[in-house]
């Protein structure tokens, strides 16, 4: 959906510079431009003729700018809040200690080779995530058990956010085969 709407919006940009370069004659150098109205003179007469189609062409063009301002805010204010969540500083320092904790205690787990800890979101709707990299053999159910019953449960506590949404995303990494090149025998 958002590169649709950056599509359009770029489609849009070329369009109106272009018209506006046309407009204070930057293509009157090529002739076949020069000299000829911006517009087709029958829509020129419509638009004259009629006292309320250009003030609506205006009006609708002013909120349709609005709305993609509206959601250009929107879409930076949800890009703040996933990277830094809207929480106090008490709840921060608890958050980072708390985080400390949890790294160490996951780390610790049979098979947790790495974890990142993000807590995100707002201050209504905080959530963290979690990435775990475990070996290939690891029993994904088993750590996972382990998270919930365990660590996570202490970090939920030591923010005192007993229902935080937790979002656990487990990776396998497999050790990289060696690759054998053969060497030309020799005579």
């Amino acid at each position: 959906m958002r590169i649709a709407i950056a599509m359009t919006g770029a489609v849009l940009l070329l369009a109106g510079a272009s018209a506006a370069a046309l407009g204070l004659g930057a293509f009157d150098a090529f002739g076949a431009l020069s000299g000829r109205p911006l517009l087709d003179p029958a829509a020129v007469r419509f638009a004259g003729g009629t006292g309320w189609f250009l003030p609506a062409a205006a009006g609708a063009a002013e909120l349709l700018a609005l709305a993609g301002q509206l959601w250009l805010v929107l879409q930076g204010r949800a890009l703040v809040h996933q990277w830094w969540p809207d929480l106090d500083a008490e709840t921060r320092v608890r958050a980072r200690t708390a985080a400390a904790v949890l790294d160490r205690d996951v780390r610790a787990l049979p098979g947790v080779e790495d974890v990142r800890i993000r807590l995100t979101g707002t201050a209504d709707k905080p959530r963290l995530l979690l990435n775990v990299s475990c070996a290939g053999d690891t029993l994904v159910g088993e750590v996972y058990g382990e998270l919930g019953a365990g660590p996570v449960e202490r970090y939920r506590n030591a923010l005192g956010m007993p229902d935080l949404p937790v979002v656990i995303r487990f990776r396998p990494t497999f050790p990289r085969p060696r690759r054998h090149h053969p060497h030309p025998e020799t005579a």
